[in-house]
């Protein structure tokens, strides 16, 4: 399992390694080649997640570490089965 993480989400790192292969990136630097082969995305606003980041890749679940989801193509991510969760409150 391999999970890109948001490297200015607080107190995250360290979090997952034990579990699975864990890349950090600037919200801001995930592209498709980087994601293509994820199966979980954890990021912030600065992350757009639509179908130019997200269309062919193995990309399961997008966790956003914001209450909002203005950032994600909620549409885009049902159809292709992408699952949504954020952090409200």
């Amino acid at each position: 399992m391999k999970i890109v993480i948001d490297a200015d989400i607080p107190f995250i790192k360290g979090v997952f390694e034990q579990y699975c292969q864990v890349l950090y990136r600037k919200g801001g630097d995930f592209t498709k080649e980087l994601v293509k082969d994820a199966d979980a995305l954890i990021v912030r606003t600065r992350t757009k997640c639509n179908a130019l980041l997200l269309e062919n890749t193995s990309v399961k679940l997008v966790a956003t570490a914001t209450i909002g989801t203005d950032h994600i193509d909620m549409d885009f991510c049902s159809s292709s089965n992408i699952k949504v969760v954020n952090a409200a409150g």
